[in-house]
């Protein structure tokens, strides 16, 4: 009886066999006309990187302030921290990105003989013949800060801590004076700088030799314009001088704020100044300025063709087409 029933159970497996051999049989089957989805079987599911997830997921955009604009060949140009250029060619409506020539903060920007140069962080100096596409290096190499710079009569004059001159449109420059100023302008043959505690530069030889001025204030003086054969400094709380004789004397001005003045430029046979929430114009060569806003905070202003433009933290960007009465935002955050 055993014997049987061991004879009954391996017929039985034995009649499962054939089963059993065509149910793997036609399971491989499956994958045998298909490899990848074999090889898909065996790979781990995809693991998505943070940077992939992030790639169609717009970034925040950064916006560097901007420190300094002016205005040559048609064309405005603006530049500010780490190296950052903006330029316009349509009057200040649109702004393109223009290659930076440098990671360093760019301060002021000047015009000159074709040239546009600018300066800035640690003697940070470069030069662009292009409209502001392309940058190269000037040959100043010093690690002091330069913040204001001006053209006139072939010649480039740098300034901060020193007093730097070129007359190669800024690809060599000579050291003349030690000074501690914040800007420069050129007129007349004449170049004016100002600085700390009220102090006043001139030169009528091109840069090469400086004296110094009385200003009748100490209060730091930010910035100076010329225009109408006429030079005004502007400065902290309010502070405003002019002179009328290319520099040698200076009077006192009439500014109507006690805001902190950081720029002026000329255009339009108008003055207009800008600084922290405020900007006053004046219309009789810098006798008297009158408040036009107390809203926008500028770092600097120039004039060209008809329009005035305005720099600001943000690479926030005005422009203002009736003479600094009204402003209109056209670029930055």
């Amino acid at each position: 009886l055993y014997v049987w029933i061991r004879l009954g159970i391996l017929m039985k497996n034995k009649l499962l066999f054939p089963i059993i051999f065509a149910f793997i049989f036609s399971s491989c089957s499956d994958f045998s006309g298909n490899e990848d989805a074999v090889e898909a079987s065996l790979k781990p599911a995809p693991v998505t990187t943070q940077q992939e997830e992030e790639e169609d997921t717009p970034t925040t955009r950064t916006y560097y302030d901007l420190n300094g604009i002016t205005f040559g060949n048609n064309t405005f140009v603006a530049v500010g921290e780490r190296g950052t250029v903006r330029t316009s060619s349509d009057n200040g409506t649109t702004w393109d990105n223009g290659t930076r020539g440098t990671t360093s903060e760019l301060y002021e920007i000047a015009y000159g003989d074709s040239t546009f140069v600018t300066v800035g962080y640690r003697g940070a100096n470069l030069y662009s013949s292009d409209n502001g596409l392309s940058w190269d290096n000037g040959s100043w190499d010093e690690n002091e800060n330069l913040t204001g710079v001006a053209g006139g009569n072939n010649t480039f004059v740098a300034l901060g801590t020193r007093f730097i001159k070129s007359t190669d449109n800024g690809t060599n420059w000579d050291t003349k004076h030690t000074a501690n100023l914040y800007d420069v302008a050129f007129g007349n043959s004449t170049f004016v700088g100002c600085g700390s505690g009220g102090t006043i530069y001139w030169s009528t030889d091109n840069g090469t030799n400086w004296g110094t001025r009385t200003s009748g204030t100490e209060w730091d003086l930010k910035h100076v314009g010329f225009g109408n054969n006429t030079f005004v400094v502007v400065g902290l709380s309010g502070t405003m001088r002019r002179s009328t004789d290319n520099g040698s004397t200076w009077g006192d001005v009439t500014s109507g704020t006690t805001q902190n003045l950081y720029s002026i430029s000329y255009g339009n046979s108008k003055f207009v100044a800008v600084g922290a929430n405020i900007v006053v114009v004046s219309t009789n060569s810098g006798s008297t300025f009158s408040l036009k806003e107390d809203e926008y905070t500028f770092n600097d202003i120039t004039f060209g063709n008809g329009v005035f433009v305005a720099v600001g933290d943000d690479e926030k960007i005005y422009t203002s087409t009736d003479d600094g009465d009204t402003w209109t935002k056209v670029y930055g955050k």
